[in-house]
This record gives C-alpha cells, sequence and structure tokens, in this order.
C-alpha cells in the first residue's frame, strides 16, 4: 500500500471531516474533502436514509443544540484503519467529543483527477 496516499487520505479526512464538520461546521471547509454527490446512509428504524451534505448540516446543528457541553469540547479522533486498492479506499475512524466517544465512521473515497473525495459514509454511535 502507498504510504503517500494513506496519508493524503487522512489529511483530507481531518480537514474536510473533523475540521469542518465537527469542530467548525464550516461549509467551504467540508466541500475541499467531500464529493458533491456525497451521501451518507443513515439507517434508523430499519430504514436506510440517503443524507446529502445540504441535509447533513442540519443534522449537525440540532446534535449541537440537543447536547451544548458535548459540542463545546475538544474533538479527538483516531484512526483505525486506512485501506487503498486502486482508485478506491476506506477509513475507519473513532469519533470523542469533550473526552466522550461520540461515533465510528466508515468513509468510503475515491480518487478523482483533483484528488482524493469522500463518497459515502456509514457510522455507529
Amino acid at each position: 500500500m502507498d504510504e503517500k496516499e494513506v496519508e493524503a487520505i487522512k489529511k483530507l479526512i481531518e480537514k474536510a471531516y473533523i475540521e469542518g464538520i465537527h469542530r467548525t461546521q464550516d461549509r467551504e471547509t467540508v466541500e475541499t474533502g467531500f464529493h458533491r454527490d456525497f451521501r451518507m446512509l443513515v439507517l434508523d428504524n430499519d430504514e436506510l436514509q440517503k443524507v446529502s451534505l445540504d441535509e447533513w448540516f442540519p443534522r449537525v446543528e440540532k446534535m449541537k443544540a440537543d447536547n451544548p457541553v458535548m459540542w463545546a469540547g475538544e474533538t479527538e479522533h483516531k484512526f483505525h484503519l486506512v485501506d487503498v486498492e486502486g482508485r478506491a479506499a476506506v477509513a475507519k475512524i473513532e469519533v470523542h467529543k469533550n473526552k466522550q466517544y461520540f461515533s465510528t465512521d466508515y468513509m468510503l473515497l475515491y480518487r478523482f483527477e483533483d484528488g482524493w473525495k469522500i463518497v459515502s459514509k456509514v457510522f455507529t454511535f
């Protein structure tokens, strides 16, 4: 596996996802690493929802409003896996907010002409 590609993916996730979603909720930062056709797959009562970036931002705002103490604290993350094969990759990331477990995320990525982009995500709390 190409360690250069692995490092590029980690940096992209740290900027677009950890910084953009978890720390700042800055749309421009998020868009640096997420493909415009990104969909997060959400399992809710055995039903699968496909959530776009436009739909995800209000969900994040609601989570912040519902638990401001957790969202006010530091966000930490740990990569458990980054696996690359050709132009496809998967990353497993554990996220903690304010010293509390928040989620385990599985990100799917493709390498486009302009670099790696997150195209989908599933998660568990």
